[in-house]
């Protein structure tokens, strides 16, 4: 570029020393390889360019797609340990009592009790990991306050019940029948529904806010904060 800046600042000096026609042939190669340089490297910099924002909505397409499949993936597993505790509320109304709830002298067999309270164990340590994963990672989960502590109100159900398992197994038999006055947790948990005060407000209703939450995020609707 300064070549041809240089030909045409001293064009006629040149031109005399090198003739009119050998001077316009230098001039025209001169620019042809200045011009087509810069015009080629206007090229490879646009392509580049090109290539960078291609290559940066390809990552953040993947990185979009890994963040909606791990939603998805949680989504499904939430529900199941959902599944898992209101099944077992159900097998341990209709297999751990030696009466029909609401019968006098109702007593727990213990062996059918263990057996049921170790899958509701293994949902609580689900929730409490999913619990702390939530609150870890914003980006996977962007959190109203709420809906934490709605999972927090969830586990936490989950987590008494277990509480007065661990308390209670040790001082029984596996094949003992226990009043199950001793197993208020457990009594509050399989009774019914309508009686079921802390199972309705401290479990079901802030799992289905949990939900509705998750599958919020799985579709990218907005959220609506829970008060």
């Amino acid at each position: 570029m300064t070549l041809a800046a240089a030909l045409v600042a001293r064009g006629e000096a040149v031109s005399r020393s090198l003739g009119p026609e050998t001077y316009k042939t230098l001039l025209q190669f001169v620019l042809v390889v200045v011009l087509g340089g810069a015009v080629s490297l206007i090229y490879q910099a646009t392509n580049r360019d090109a290539d960078l924002r291609l290559l940066q909505a390809q990552r953040e397409e993947e990185r979009t797609l890994v963040i909606r499949e791990t939603r998805q993936q949680y989504l499904r597993e939430l529900i199941e340990q959902y599944h898992v505790v209101k099944r077992s509320r159900r097998m341990l109304r209709a297999h751990a009592l030696t009466r029909p709830f609401g019968e006098p002298d109702i007593r727990v067999m213990i062996g059918k009790y263990d057996e049921f309270m170790q899958l509701i164990l293994d949902a609580q340590l689900w929730l409490e990991g999913f619990n702390h994963l939530v609150q870890a990672d914003g980006e996977v989960f962007p959190t109203e306050v709420g809906i934490v502590r709605s999972l927090k109100s969830v586990e936490g159900y989950v987590r008494s019940l277990i509480a007065e398992y661990e308390s209670l197994m040790p001082t029984v038999r596996d094949d003992a029948e226990v009043a199950i006055s001793a197993f208020p947790a457990l009594a509050e948990f399989v009774g019914p529904y309508a009686e079921s005060g802390s199972f309705r407000e401290l479990f079901i209703h802030p799992m289905q806010a949990v939900l509705h939450h998750m599958r919020t995020l799985v579709l990218k609707e907005p959220s609506v904060p829970i008060p």
